[in-house]
């Protein structure tokens, strides 16, 4: 019986990290799988295209990351293919690259993952991944962004560290970064950063602390308002607006607030949407599994939505 409990509880954590546990999304004719020889692996990734008349000029590029234990396949599915119809609508590419043994190496350090105990170059991979697309499409280098949930979140803000020159900004859920990183996260310029974290996530505390997957901790993570004071130091941010509150369309057990920053530096933007109540889920996403595991999922907005009125409201990259 113990053997049991013991597979039993494995096999929820798995579904547990894996964020795309649900269906995914049916491929399109304009989704493409790549692979890359990078390192010592030969990594894959897909790509969404939007109609072909829309790709003959500079097109802005989205990475979407997968969270921990998921995969490029599964991404979609999480947000019921919403960024694809707004990739088709409004003309830009969605990139869904995969990690090394489904998990990235977003900055933290334990041994229990592949990607963090042999410091897999995840970095290194998604700019070799834009450097190939650059040879192939109009890219617009000026509007490169990145987003992504829990590990893919913790990457999406890696990304914005080490590379700031090269990404206008990324959106970041479920996710803040690591106390190991956070004192190595030094961007060369200022970027746009939009957090989105539900205060009652069970797995990725909202005030900091260890994450917590049952028994096992995953690393300790800084607060989201110790985040958002990281980047409004680096975005030299000076002013912050009255706190919003949006209209509670869905009774779904939560709300969400809107906290803005303003007079940031050239290129700097700084937004939290605090998810008053919410889980570890992605807002307007499928709720993956059940509230007692990981909280509840808010549908009083379409985070897809909001995150590309937010980058496609910032001017290109200089």
């Amino acid at each position: 019986m113990k053997t049991l409990v013991i597979l039993f509880l494995g096999s929820i954590t798995v579904l547990l990290l894996n964020f795309n546990a649900c269906a995914p999304i049916r491929k399109s004719k304009s989704d493409t799988t790549h692979t890359l020889n990078f390192g010592s692996y030969e990594r894959s990734y897909i790509v969404h295209l939007p109609p072909a008349a829309k790709i003959q000029q500079p097109i802005p590029l989205l990475f979407h990351i997968h969270g921990g234990g998921g995969t490029a396949k599964g991404t979609p599915g999480l947000t019921f293919g919403r960024f694809n119809e707004l990739a088709d609508r409004d003309g830009f590419i969605v990139v869904y690259p995969n990690a090394i043994a489904k998990n990235w190496n977003d900055g933290r350090s334990l041994e229990g993952v592949k990607a963090w105990k042999e410091n897999i170059d995840d970095v290194g991979f998604i700019t070799a991944i834009l450097d190939e697309l650059k040879q192939k499409y109009p890219i617009d280098t000026s509007r490169i962004f990145t987003t992504g949930m829990s590990n893919g979140g913790f990457m999406s803000s890696r990304l914005l560290c080490d590379r700031a020159d090269i990404f206008r900004g990324g959106a970041i859920l479920t996710a803040s970064l690591s106390s190991d990183y956070i004192p190595k996260c030094t961007p060369e310029n200022p970027v746009a950063v939009m957090v989105m974290n539900g205060t009652d996530d069970p797995l990725v505390p909202y005030d900091g602390g260890q994450i917590k997957v049952f028994r096992k901790t995953r690393g300790e993570i800084v607060s989201t308002d110790e985040i958002m004071d990281f980047w409004k130091e680096k975005n030299g941010c000076l002013l912050k607006k009255d706190t919003v509150e949006l209209p509670d369309k869905d009774a779904d057990g939560t709300t969400v607030s809107i906290e803005e920053y303003t007079n940031c530096e050239d290129q700097g933007a700084l937004v939290l949407y605090r998810i008053n109540g919410g889980g570890h889920t992605w807002p307007g996403g499928k709720q993956y599994l059940g509230e007692r595991l990981i909280g509840k999922t808010n549908r009083d907005i379409v985070a897809c939505d909001v995150i590309w009125d937010f980058f496609m409201t910032l001017p290109p990259k200089k």
